[in-house]
């Protein structure tokens, strides 16, 4: 499994994920449109705090299995968020297909990460990112060119 904490520039390469992003119309709404629908998880704050505390307590008791568990059921989240994204930044024609779904999936993968416990904050916090940033989750992963010339 990938080990998102290891992620220690995620700010930056959203940065440069926003900077390197596609121009169009769609891409701009499909961005906005993810924004608006994560940014209304907030109200889900208290119960994720409950959650994390909870299953906090569940992942002890089951010496991690539990986590593995979790990771299963996330690994679908981020094929299609890495998938629908790849599929945003090389096929442009399919931005009008993509649009929907992609947001959808967002917002599933953002209350997910939300509500499940995952006792490594720096992973918790790599997970969001690449949710709340479709369609631009690809650059996040693999960052355009610039990244590597730092």
């Amino acid at each position: 499994m990938y080990d998102w904490g290891q992620i220690s520039d995620m700010e930056y390469r959203m940065s440069l994920a926003d900077l390197n992003a596609p121009k169009d119309i769609l891409t701009k709404s499909a961005m906005v449109l993810v924004r608006v629908l994560t940014g209304a998880t907030i109200v889900l704050v208290p119960l994720e705090i409950a959650t994390t505390g909870i299953g906090g307590c569940l992942v002890a008791i089951t010496f991690g299995v539990l986590i593995l568990v979790l990771t299963l059921i996330w690994l679908p989240f981020i094929v299609f968020l890495l998938g629908t994204s790849w599929l945003w930044l090389h096929a442009w024609y399919l931005r009008p297909i993509l649009l929907l779904p992609g947001a959808v999936v967002a917002l599933l993968a953002t209350i997910y990460i939300m509500l499940a416990p995952d006792p490594e904050k720096d992973a918790k916090h790599a997970k969001l990112c690449m949710a709340e940033r479709w369609p631009l989750t690809w650059y996040l992963i693999k960052p355009p060119a610039e990244y590597y010339e730092r």
